[in-house]
């Protein structure tokens, strides 16, 4: 029996994972701004890992309204997490059976688990870290740079055994090639991750440079480095052991590598769209203020990016 899963928000990163899902499940896409040339060709997808393809979902819809025609084993998530903006459990809702459906974070930053532990107390809820540098360059064309990496966990829930959905989704990814491990805390890998993301995407949007620019430029590249320490300090409070100088610097030479590459919040700076400042640096410094952990460079970036997150949404 086929599996039913449908992607909400298939861009850069949705995409690309429904597309190695589809060769072992049904595949569904919700679309906003590309439906109408996804609907028509599919999504042209040029991966370093993989090669070139086209991935055709099995159905194409605008909104989880008219997808809730179909019911559904997995709901995948990869909008952006912006809880300032939209509430995530409200629109996935019409495809959501209440009992059955396992839903699926693959989303950036910290605490984006939360709002919909509470709408949905009866579901299982698998929470995604991803690793992997995607980007829509123009409607439904994807260019995916390098290898990518998913790390995944049971979000546990009083009463709901999420186990073998869990197992179930590991299987599928893993037959379509991708790099998938399971483990017993998603918080772990959500920290890890947000020393990555936090220092970089927050110093390309106050800087106005690519990955490139900020790791060969002193001063930027410092900044760097201090942000990333900042996250380390939060981490280390709440119970989460690194190596703060040896993380800082794998990060550091991760990004590197990356040839003049834009993270995703810097490039919805630039596109003048909502930024994902609340789950990425706000958490993050409302979590070091419980803990009264100082944190200068997390809260100056935090102030500098929410500020300019607010002006280009008019609310300044």
């Amino acid at each position: 029996m086929s599996t039913h899963t449908v992607v909400v928000g298939a861009g850069a990163i949705g995409c690309v994972y429904g597309w190695r899902l589809s060769h072992n499940a049904e595949v569904m896409t919700v679309c906003r701004s590309n439906y109408d040339i996804v609907n028509q060709e599919g999504f042209a997808i040029d991966s370093e890992k993989w090669g070139e393809g086209v991935f055709r979902p099995a159905r194409v819809f605008r909104t989880t309204e008219e997808a809730a025609q179909v019911e559904y084993d997995y709901v995948i998530v990869t909008m952006k997490a912006l809880p300032d903006v939209y509430d995530v459990s409200e629109i996935i809702r019409p495809v959501v059976t209440v009992g059955k459906t396992s839903i699926v974070l693959i989303q950036n930053g910290l605490g984006v688990e939360e709002p919909i532990l509470t709408a949905y107390p009866a579901n299982p809820l698998l929470s995604v870290v991803a690793y992997i540098a995607s980007s829509q360059t123009v409607p439904g064309k994807i260019k995916m740079m390098s290898a990518e990496n998913l790390i995944m966990a049971e979000y546990r829930q009083p009463n709901v055994d999420g186990e073998q959905q869990k197992n179930r989704l590991h299987e599928l990814f893993l037959k379509g090639d991708v790099s998938m491990k399971v483990v017993p805390d998603i918080e772990e890998p959500r920290w890890q991750k947000l020393i990555l993301i936090a220092g970089i995407a927050s110093t390309c949007v106050a800087t106005n440079l690519d990955t490139s620019g900020v790791t060969t430029f002193a001063p930027s590249a410092e900044l760097f480095r201090n942000v990333m320490r900042d996250i380390v300090a939060v981490a280390d409070a709440y119970g989460y052991k690194y190596d703060k100088e040896k993380e800082v610097e794998i990060m550091f030479k991760r990004v590197a590598s990356l040839n003049a590459y834009k993270p995703s919040m810097y490039l919805d700076f630039t596109r003048n769209q909502p930024m994902e400042v609340e789950v990425i640096l706000g958490t993050a410094l409302r979590r070091a203020k419980q803990k009264n952990v100082h944190v200068p460079y997390l809260e100056t970036m935090y102030a500098v990016c929410s500020a300019l997150n607010s002006n280009k949404q008019g609310k300044l």
